[in-house]
């Protein structure tokens, strides 16, 4: 008779037991986490930028595509991102955004809640901000960004998300007008429920 040794103390069925049980206990690990910053009731929106940027946000707001107030989001639907904002800086024509996406769950390896980046493989670097806005150029002064956003070319990169989890968005924005050294303008962070 030839024997595999197992380099555990475990019998095979013991540890097929495991194998099979894993998938449930990690679902129920990752599904223990309250939403953070009051995300359960209302978007929570900030600026991550340097003192240096010249895009900040006044107030803002979710709606559909109608103008309906949203809240949670469905990542699949397009839906709008309304920012009364103020820019400091000059004008601006040519905006590129980046944007990385951040789930909050349990660590399987830690058990605490944090926001874990979900890989994006370059899709969400280096937008043209004024196409996707459709409102350049951004003035100096008063400013309302009013975004339509829809990630259904994204669907790849939705469908890592868990379902009624809080997702954060973090947009970048670059000046990329002539002359410019690519220099950051603004950062903002969106932390949100989503269904």
């Amino acid at each position: 008779l030839f024997r595999i040794p197992f380099p555990f103390s475990w019998s095979f069925p013991a540890m097929l037991r495991q194998i099979l049980l894993f998938p449930f206990v990690l679902l129920t690990v990752q599904s223990a986490c309250p939403y953070p910053n009051g995300t359960d009731t209302a978007i929570n929106m900030y600026s991550c930028g340097s003192s240096a940027d010249t895009i900040s946000i006044l107030s803002y707001t979710l709606s559909d595509v109608n103008g309906k107030p949203l809240y949670p989001v469905v990542p699949s639907k397009p839906f709008v991102l309304d920012m009364q904002s103020f820019n400091s800086g000059p004008d601006y024509t040519d905006i590129k955004a980046s944007v990385r996406i951040f789930e909050y769950q349990k660590s399987w390896t830690t058990g605490q809640c944090a926001w874990s980046e979900i890989p994006t493989f370059g899709a969400l670097d280096n937008i043209d901000a004024c196409d996707f806005a459709d409102n350049c150029p951004w003035k100096h002064g008063d400013l309302e960004i009013n975004m339509v956003i829809d990630l259904s070319d994204y669907s790849n990169i939705i469908s890592m998300l868990s379902k009624n989890a809080a997702v954060q968005l973090q947009l970048t924005m670059k000046n990329y007008n002539e002359g410019s050294k690519h220099e950051e303008i603004g950062c903002f962070i969106g932390q949100m429920k989503i269904q």
